[in-house]
């Protein structure tokens, strides 16, 4: 009985050891394309706002432009080809304002550390409460990296 007691603890503890450590290790390329001709036919998808990403360490690097797409009534979060951040578990896109992330602000599981991905916003978000995109970890509560997203031109 105390051995597979101790076999129990040992597969749980490799799990998760597994879980929270292999992300570091292995890269999820995306290559989304930015395709609306299905859904509304003849809107042009308009720049609102852009940005780029930085990391804050040598753990939790990224690199990569972000836009703001206004379609319609919908807006979408573009990460463009070159996109590239730090893989690690638990990874999503959320919002912070003015350096600091806003907790429950997550859109969505991040799809992929490296390549162009599109995120569409909940209907009701309100943009000008946010300044600032973010990849961030849930099972840390730790920031990836972060875009301050400003006006286009």
């Amino acid at each position: 009985m105390k051995k597979i007691i101790i076999a129990v603890v040992a597969v749980v503890v490799l799990g998760v050891g597994y879980w929270l450590i292999s992300p570091f290790f292995i890269d999820k390329k995306v290559s989304e394309e930015l395709d609306f001709s299905n859904e509304l036919e003849g809107v042009q998808p308009v720049l609102a706002l852009r940005g780029s990403f930085e990391g804050f360490d040598r753990i939790h690097y990224g690199s990569g432009n972000v836009s703001v797409l206004e379609v319609g009534d919908k807006f979408i979060i573009r990460f463009e080809d070159n996109f590239n951040v730090a893989n690690g578990p638990d990874l999503f896109v959320g919002f912070g304002k003015d350096g600091k992330y806003i907790k429950g602000s997550e859109i969505s599981k991040l799809k992929g550390n490296i390549g162009s991905q599109n995120y569409e916003l909940p209907a009701g978000t309100n943009l000008s409460d946010y300044n600032e995109i973010w990849v961030w970890c849930r099972a840390f509560s730790v920031g990836f990296a972060k875009a301050v997203l400003s006006p286009s031109i």
